[in-house]
């Protein structure tokens, strides 16, 4: 800067006013100038699970603004904060923008080719004097599904390796876990518009207005809603509540277990659907009950009357949802109380799809499993070719002895719920592609790479028999 321009800048004649001015926008309206942009290419939100569609303006080959895409259907146009500012990474000072070799100590700036070859030769190098599963693959939880897809063919085919995992498998596994010994699949039955639609809303551990505001707009546009939270913080999610069940923490699977003894006791839940679609429902039952209000109410700290209450909102309501996030997911029994939610969706034959006396079931699912899932399959996919399908003309499930560990260990185990023929996982298959311009603009490069790496480092693709 030179010195007439420190002095324009620090008298107030130079107002910057190419930089901050405003003016009219086909796109934006009445906006600053500097975000105006020459076009719009379509992309996703990488921050969280909810899988945002965003726009992203392009003027003179760099980003200058972002806006929620109006016609994608998870984000109705809208964004977060996090998403409005997403794009301010691309631009920042210091962002990764090229590879880098290390060289006589030092990280040296080399070319792409370049750094390929010298992966591609150092992981030879490696499997070849100790073997394929010598190497091991730590992913991340910010990609999208068509991403993570690409890199586990790349990991198990190119690699020869099953040594595979991510940071995600903290958030996600026990979903994963409990969901499998329910259904058979790790595929949350529920949708986002399930919130907008249903009757009682049950959310356990789970902050919506803070982590996933763009959900909490959708619930709130609800206003035929009962909300319930339960949580032991009083977190945004729980000021808005109708209910607000502050329980202990770790006491989740006590209330959930109290909860579903009500409904059998109170005679709420559905009995033929439990007679014709489910197995083992006396030994569930019988497993139930130490958990008296009483007791339920000493692990928790809440109310006898409460705990009756919240059960009986959820076995009257027609169309309930049950919501949970990584206060479930991370709890030290985790697994067991999603097959605790499970057994209160199915006992109410509330387990999925949009209609009267169905429930929803909906943990913060990420693109990983879903990847993971359809790359690492090892039971029968039957892809629905009608979305719409309502749970009516679905297989039933059934209670099995799978174990759920209670919180107090002075209680028994209660059984949980399982599926128990190979057509239920019809639902869980992909119905319909993903358009093209739904992809991140990443997705292309990620993937052309991935191939490259894929051939290149292609070895024995002899099928190796799992460890028992």
């Amino acid at each position: 800067m030179s010195l007439r321009e420190w002095l324009e800048r620090k008298s107030g004649l130079d107002i910057r006013s190419a930089q901050y001015s405003y003016g009219e926008d086909p796109v934006l309206g009445y906006s600053a100038t500097a975000k105006h942009a020459e076009r719009w290419v379509n992309s996703t939100c990488g921050y969280c699970s909810v899988g945002c569609g965003m726009q992203l303006g392009v003027r003179e080959g760099k980003v200058v603004s972002v806006r929620g895409n109006p016609n994608h259907p998870v984000n109705l146009g809208k964004l977060c904060p996090k998403g409005l500012a997403e794009h301010h990474a691309i631009e920042a000072e210091d962002r990764a923008k090229y590879p880098l070799l290390r060289k006589n100590g030092e990280l040296t700036r080399v070319s792409w080719d370049e750094a390929l070859d010298t992966l591609v030769e150092k992981f030879r190098s490696v499997q070849s004097k100790h073997g394929p599963e010598s190497l091991g693959i730590i992913s991340t939880g910010q990609l999208v599904t068509e991403e993570f897809y690409a890199l586990g063919k790349l990991v198990q085919l190119g690699f020869g390796t099953r040594n595979y995992d991510g940071n995600t498998t903290l958030c996600m596994s026990t979903a994963v876990a409990g969901y499998k010994r329910s259904f058979g699949s790790d595929g949350p039955p529920g949708a986002y518009e399930d919130l907008e639609v249903a009757d009682v809303i049950l959310l356990i551990g789970a902050n919506v207005a803070e982590n996933h505001p763009i959900l909490c707009a959708r619930f709130e546009a609800n206003t035929a809603k009962t909300l319930i939270v339960a949580d032991p913080r009083v977190t945004k999610t729980a000021m808005m509540a109708d209910v607000y069940l502050p329980l202990k923490p770790r006491s989740d699977l006590a209330l959930i277990n109290a909860i579903a003894r009500i409904l059998i006791d109170e005679e709420l839940y559905n009995k033929e659907y439990v007679e014709r679609h489910t197995t083992g429902f006396e030994e569930l039952y019988q497993s139930l009950e130490p958990y008296t209000l009483e007791d339920a109410s000493e692990i928790t700290g809440l109310s006898p009357e409460v705990i009756r209450k919240t059960a009986l909102l959820y076995g009257n309501a027609k169309a309930a949802f049950i919501g949970w996030t990584m206060g479930v997911n991370h709890s030290t029994k985790g697994t067991e109380t999603v097959n605790a939610i499970n057994n209160l969706a199915l006992l109410m034959e509330m387990w999925g799809a949009r209609e009267p006396r169905r429930s929803r079931l909906r943990d913060s699912a990420t693109p990983w499993a879903r990847a993971r899932r359809a790359s690492r399959r090892a039971y029968p996919v039957i892809a629905n070719s009608n979305p719409k399908k309502t749970a009516d003309s679905w297989p039933g499930f059934g209670i099995s002895q799978s174990s759920v560990f209670p919180q107090n260990a002075a209680l028994p185990t209660p059984t949980s719920l399982k599926p128990r023929s190979a057509e239920r996982f019809a639902r869980y298959g992909l119905s319909e592609p993903i358009p093209w311009s739904h992809f991140p603009i990443s997705t292309f490069l990620n993937m052309r790479w991935a191939i490259w790496i894929f051939w290149s480092c292609r070895m024995d693709f002899t099928p190796r028999p799992r460890p028992n």
